[in-house]
């Protein structure tokens, strides 16, 4: 893995990125001008699931690249925002519990699913669900059931396992 900051411009924050050898980001976060943090292991309200959709060229102009222990440092001050919430939803969810979520984002990692009345963020593997169910149901929205299987503690991401897609779907949040 490779570990990159940008500061594109004043007002833009710093971003900071976990890329493979191929420019395909697994980690990203940003960190706003006022402080606030924006991870991509956390919806936000305003840039959902935020995380780098293209390959990034590390030889573009003004990506800097910084070491892991300078990406650990900032995402671990990230994780320790939310640690609290993260804790209480493990206790929510045990290992071996069926749960139900709907699916929310397509990461390198596998799929993201906002789990039902938790809001906590499950990871199932997403060439288990392709299989599990048609191609159309492959996208946000579409319920999820599967079996909590352990804990990503890196992403805070309650891990998936025995996952299927259904053909049901739920209905949006408001903002």
């Amino acid at each position: 893995m490779k570990y990159i900051k940008d500061c594109p411009e004043p007002g833009m924050g710093t971003w900071y990125f976990e890329i493979d050898q191929q420019g395909v980001a697994y980690r990203q976060l940003v960190i706003e001008d006022d402080g606030k943090c924006i991870a991509s292991n956390r919806k936000d309200g305003d840039y959902h699931f935020m995380l780098a959709e293209q390959p990034i060229d590390t030889s573009e102009a003004g990506l800097i690249l910084i070491t892991q222990e300078e990406f650990e440092e900032v995402w671990s001050a990230s994780l320790k925002s939310t640690g609290e919430l993260w804790q209480r939803q493990k206790s929510l969810h045990p290992v071996g519990q069926r749960v139900e979520g709907a699916i929310e984002a397509f990461f390198p990692q596998g799929t993201l699913i906002t789990l039902a009345n938790t809001e906590a963020v499950g990871l199932a593997d997403t060439g288990e669900l392709e299989l599990s169910g048609k191609p159309e149901w492959m996208y946000p929205l579409h319920v999820v059931q599967a079996v909590v299987k352990g804990y990503d503690e890196v992403n805070q991401w309650i891990e998936l396992g025995q996952a299927s897609v259904l053909e049901r779907q739920t209905e949006p949040n408001p903002k």
